[in-house]
C-alpha cells in the first residue's frame, strides 16, 4: 500500500483513529480472556505480518512446512484462501488429492503452497478452527500452520511468527488506512519469533533488528532472505520443474506481477542481472484477464524485452498463456541460523506431546 498523499490525508484521518480504537479494543478483549480462544488438539504456529502488503509470508509458510515434512511430521496447513471463485466452500486435502483448478478452487496463495509441499494436509475454509478439528480427527498427530494468522485470534496458537521486511520499517509506519499497518505496532510483543527478511540496500541494515528488540526485548529474531534462484519456461514450470539449467537468461524482460509487494518483484529481477524494460502489476491476488495480457504483450514487444517475467503466484492462475516467451521466476527462501529455528520447532513438539 501507498502512503496516502498529503492532500487526502485530513479524509483517511478521523476513518484511521476509529479503526485503530476498534482494534485496540478486540486485542484487549482477547488479551483479557473476554473473547475467548479456542485450541485445536495440536501444535499451532502461526505466520503472519503487522502490515498490508506482502513481505514474503507464504514462502516463509513453504519453508516451515517443508522443515516440518524434512523432521518427519505431518504439517497442516489452514488457510482462508484469498481470492478464490467460492470463498464460502470449505476444503479438506489429503496429501495427493487432486484439485481441478487449483488456483480458482483454492485461491491463488494456497495452490502454490500445495504445490511446493504435497505432502501437508491441507484446510481452505473461512472458519479455520472448524478445519483444523476435522484433519485433527484423521491425521495422527499433525502440526498445522495457521497461514496468516497473526490477527486471526480466534484459534490459539502455540507460536506466532511474524515475518518483517527489512526495506519496510514497522516504526515510522501507521495504521491503516494513513499507512499500512493491520494493528498497533505494540502488538508485535504478543509474537514469539520474528523474521526480518532481507536483505536490503539501507546503510544500516541491523536497524529494523534493534527497533524490533525496543518493541519486544524477549522475541526471538532471525534473519532471512528471499530471492528468485532462476527463471524457468513456462511450459517447464506448468510441468512441474523448479529447475532448468537449460535455459538462457534474458537480457532484458517486462515484468508482469499481481503480488503484494511489486518494488521487490522488480528488485529482485534487477540483481539477476537482468535489465527491466517495462512492468505492469496489479493488485494483490488479482486474477489478469486476457486483455490485461495482451496490453502486457503489447507493451513488451514495444519495449523490445526478451521476455516477459512473472512470479509463481501469477504462473498458478494462467491457463492459456500469452503469445510471448514467458519465464516465471522461482523464488527460494534461506533462513540464517536455520538450527536454532528448528531445536526450537522439536523442543515446541517434545512440550506438546
Amino acid at each position: 500500500m501507498d502512503k496516502i498523499p498529503a492532500a487526502l490525508a485530513p479524509l483517511v484521518y478521523i476513518p484511521g483513529l476509529v479503526f485503530e480504537a476498534m482494534v485496540r479494543v478486540r486485542n484487549r478483549l482477547y488479551a483479557t480472556s473476554l473473547l475467548p480462544q479456542h485450541r485445536l488438539p495440536a501444535p499451532v504456529i502461526s505466520i503472519g505480518n503487522m502490515t498490508m502488503g506482502g513481505t514474503g509470508k507464504t514462502p516463509l509458510v513453504i519453508y516451515l512446512a517443508r522443515m516440518l515434512v524434512n523432521l518427519g511430521i505431518t504439517p497442516a496447513i489452514l488457510t482462508r484462501g484469498y481470492g478464490r471463485q467460492a470463498p464460502h466452500a470449505s476444503h479438506i486435502l489429503p496429501p495427493g488429492k487432486p484439485v481441478p483448478n487449483p488456483a480458482e478452487t483454492l485461491g491463488d496463495e494456497p495452490a502454490l503452497i500445495r504445490r511446493h509441499v504435497p505432502e501437508a494436509w491441507m484446510g481452505v475454509s473461512k472458519n479455520r478452527l472448524i478445519a483444523g478439528r476435522e484433519i485433527a480427527q484423521q491425521v495422527k498427530r499433525p502440526v498445522f500452520i495457521l497461514d496468516d494468522g497473526y490477527q486471526h485470534r480466534r484459534l490459539y496458537r502455540d507460536w506466532d511468527i511474524v515475518i518483517v521486511d527489512r526495506c519496510r520499517p514497522l516504526i515510522a509506519d501507521r495504521m491503516v488506512p494513513r499507512g499500512t499497518l493491520r494493528e498497533p505496532i505494540s502488538e508485535l510483543r504478543r509474537c514469539h519469533w520474528v523474521v526480518i527478511n532481507g536483505p536490503c540496500d539501507q546503510a544500516d541494515s541491523d536497524s529494523v533488528a534493534a527497533e524490533i528488540h525496543d518493541l519486544h526485548k524477549n522475541a526471538h529474531i532471525v534473519l532471512c532472505s528471499q530471492s528468485i534462484s532462476g527463471l524457468i519456461p513456462f511450459s517447464s514450470w506448468r510441468s512441474g520443474l523448479t529447475k532448468d539449467e537449460k535455459t538462457a537468461k534474458p537480457k532484458s524482460a517486462f515484468l508482469a506481477a499481481a503480488v503484494g509487494n511489486p518494488g521487490r518483484f522488480h528488485r529482485d529481477v534487477l540483481q539477476m542481472g537482468i535489465e527491466v524494460w517495462g512492468s505492469r502489476f496489479f493488485p494483490d491476488h488479482y486474477w489478469p484477464k486476457t486483455k490485461d495480457w495482451q496490453a502486457c504483450v503489447e507493451a513488451a514487444r514495444f519495449a523490445s524485452a526478451d521476455a516477459i517475467v512473472i512470479t509463481e503466484k501469477d504462473a498458478i492462475k494462467i491457463s492459456q498463456p500469452p503469445d510471448y516467451l514467458l519465464q516465471v521466476a522461482v523464488q527460494s527462501t534461506m533462513v540464517f541460523n536455520a538450527g536454532a529455528l528448528e531445536l526450537s520447532v522439536k523442543n515446541l513438539l517434545e512440550a506438546r506431546a
